[in-house]
């Protein structure tokens, strides 16, 4: 049987999106990490309200941030999302785009 290292679960997928983040937000060092479509958040790892505009404000005013913004886009099924992180990159973006597609698949 499989290690798993999930702490926390859940059935929802843009719920288990957000867990997952937040774990990743954790294993590499970064204030918040967050996957938009269109520069739109589609899901963040942000606790607060305040971190979640400011992490939506970064992207969408990328040329003058004020913080390390990190944005990769991301190949996830036959469309194209960003992944973007403060202070700090996700350690694989492989393995974070691997674990979306597997998540969003159900």
């Amino acid at each position: 049987m499989l290690d798993d290292r999930r702490t926390k679960r859940a059935h929802a997928p843009l719920l288990a999106l957000e867990y997952y983040l937040d774990a990743e937000r954790s294993r590499s060092g970064a204030s918040a990490v967050g996957i938009f479509v269109d520069d739109e958040p589609l899901v963040t790892s942000a606790s607060d309200a305040r971190e979640r505009a400011a992490l939506a404000a970064l992207v969408a005013d990328r040329d003058n941030a004020e913080r390390d913004l990190y944005l990769l886009p991301m190949k996830v099924g036959g469309g194209v999302m960003s992944l973007a992180s403060i202070d700090a990159r996700v350690r694989s973006l492989s393995a974070v785009e691997r674990s979306v597609m597997r998540i969003l698949a159900g």
